[in-house]
């Protein structure tokens, strides 16, 4: 199995094929570093694991919940991770190390429902939503960097009443080391921010007078800005010719006008951790 870093965020388990995806590959948008040659241009890796994470983002709990994956490579050209569909435009530099390109994915880690967490009553639904955007990376022997910008739209209902609206825009930028510590294991890590406009922040974030009504918390209409921060560590191990496991440790800070959010300071936190743990094989 190549490239495993798990998600920022989850939802419930009916929504956990998308769980491990949006920091599942080193970069996360792009394809896997050239290898030696193989006999199909198809490279495909699909496991099942454990992860345990935030019931919501800023959540002061955490479950444990299955979650399967899935990472598909066409050549040097298309790839799926997950519900994230990208294909590389261009490749530049001394062995392509620089890609661009485009990506468009399902969000199911950024749904919610009231009725799935004292702490949300009141608060709503959020219907996973649909991403596209750009995204660049560059990388060598160890090092690795990216830089993705995407802009969706999701369903939310507030208190009774439907409304459709753009989730806004993000920009995620991750750099990272890995490192073979064997033969058969080798270990990565990475550093993170996002940034989020003013859209996206209310969307998940902000407090409607509505809500407010509902659940006795302030109404808050936070900007935009820096939203987040954190760093991922995962150890990876293979054996026999097609199995990996991988081991996962994730912290992330919310920041910014998110991390003032009265969801978050009345009824979660802003440190939010992760770990897991995946068996992955490589068809």
């Amino acid at each position: 199995m190549k490239n495993l870093i798990p998600l920022l965020r989850a939802t419930p388990a009916a929504r956990a094929m998308g769980i491990v995806i949006l920091v599942m590959t080193t970069p996360a948008w792009a394809q896997v570093a050239p290898g030696p040659a193989r006999e199909s241009d198809w490279n495909v890796v699909a496991g099942l694991g454990l992860l345990r994470t935030p019931i919501f983002p800023g959540a002061s709990k955490n479950e444990i919940r299955p979650a399967p994956y899935l990472s598909i490579d066409y050549g040097d050209r298309f790839f799926v991770r997950g519900p994230a569909i990208g294909v590389n435009l261009f490749r530049f530099g001394q062995n392509d190390r620089f890609r661009l390109g485009l990506l468009t994915r399902i969000t199911p880690e950024a749904a919610w429902d009231e009725a799935g967490d004292r702490a949300l009553h009141g608060l709503g639904k959020i219907s996973g939503g649909l991403d596209a955007g750009v995204f660049g990376s560059y990388r060598s022997k160890s090092w690795f960097a990216e830089l993705a910008a995407t802009r969706g739209a999701v369903l939310r209902k507030d208190h009774g009443e439907s409304s459709t609206r753009g989730s806004g825009t993000a920009v995620q930028f991750g750099f990272g080391y890995t490192a073979h510590l064997a033969s058969r294991v080798r270990w990565m890590t990475q550093v993170s921010t996002q940034w989020t406009d003013a859209t996206r922040t209310r969307t998940y974030f902000g407090v409607s007078h509505a809500q407010s009504l509902a659940t006795g918390l302030q109404a808050y209409q936070p900007k935009g800005g820096i939203t987040s921060y954190g760093v991922t560590t995962t150890l990876n191990y293979a054996f026999g010719k097609r199995w990996t496991l991988t081991g996962l440790i994730k912290y992330e800070r919310l920041a910014g006008d998110a991390k003032r959010s009265p969801i978050v300071t009345t009824n979660g936190r802003a440190n939010q951790v992760s770990t897991g743990a995946f068996l992955g094989y490589t068809f």
